[in-house]
């Protein structure tokens, strides 16, 4: 598994190299990581990223740069991408506790049978599952953001804040569960949903609209997440360490 780390270290000149490994060795428990990134870089993809998992192709070229996640023939009202749970990235997890900031993505629509995506809303969607297969018990927290790609817009990035360390639901925000899409579950907040994320989705789509079925050509790039605080580096490696402050 390559764990891609990215911090002020490695945005410095790579003269501080040596400087900055020896930091990392002599504290191998803590790294001072803000972010944490999958750009499918070497066929990589650490959180389990699929359209349609086990269908989707990690293409060698055509992403933004480089390495990128396509799912060129998918039949749906609207794609869903959709992180692995269990992946033990840390896209999954408390993000209270982690003081999550915000999740940002890369994505592109390179075809679909009718107009060009004009309408369609690309949602951040969070989910609990409860550790169950069950849908009937998940809840869920999204953002419903701005125009999906466009077809021939090419590549599009996106940025969604996450408050955390908010006790209500903020401002953009909605909830839902399998009775209703718009609202929490009663009982239900912000904090019980993203204090254990086990699922992070985006979809071509506001959850709560539905459309025509159609042959979509989707691809995304550089799903990262954001840290408020340091973040601990689990298992690391001579080998991890010097690719995290080289590539950058």
């Amino acid at each position: 598994m390559r764990m891609t780390y990215r911090n002020w270290f490695t945005r410095t000149s790579r003269r501080t190299l040596p400087v900055a490994l020896g930091l990392a060795l002599a504290l191998p428990g803590m790294a001072a990581a803000d972010t944490f990134v999958d750009d499918f870089e070497g066929g990589a993809n650490d959180a389990g990223w699929a359209f349609i998992r086990g269908f989707d192709v990690i293409e060698s070229s055509g992403g933004n740069p480089g390495y990128y996640l396509h799912q060129p023939t998918y039949d749906t009202f609207s794609p869903i991408l959709e992180s692995l749970p269990g992946s033990g990235t840390p896209f999954e997890g408390d993000y209270v506790a982690n003081q999550v900031t915000r999740i940002s993505w890369d994505a592109i629509t390179q075809a679909m049978n009718f107009p060009d995506g004009e309408g369609f809303s690309i949602t951040l969607l969070l989910r609990d599952r409860k550790g169950t297969a069950d849908v009937d018990d998940d809840d869920y927290v999204y953002f419903v953001g701005p125009n999906i790609p466009r077809v021939g817009e090419g590549w599009v990035h996106y940025d969604v804040a996450i408050p955390s360390d908010e006790t209500d639901l903020p401002a953009g925000w909605k909830g839902g569960w399998v009775g209703d899409c718009e609202n929490l579950r009663p009982g239900v907040t912000w904090q019980d949903v993203i204090s254990n994320v086990e699922q992070v989705e985006i979809w071509w789509i506001d959850p709560c609209f539905f459309a025509i079925f159609q042959q979509w050509n989707v691809g995304v790039d550089n799903l990262e997440i954001e840290f408020g605080g340091a973040t601990p580096v689990v298992n690391s490696t001579w080998g991890r360490i010097k690719a995290t402050y080289e590539q950058r």
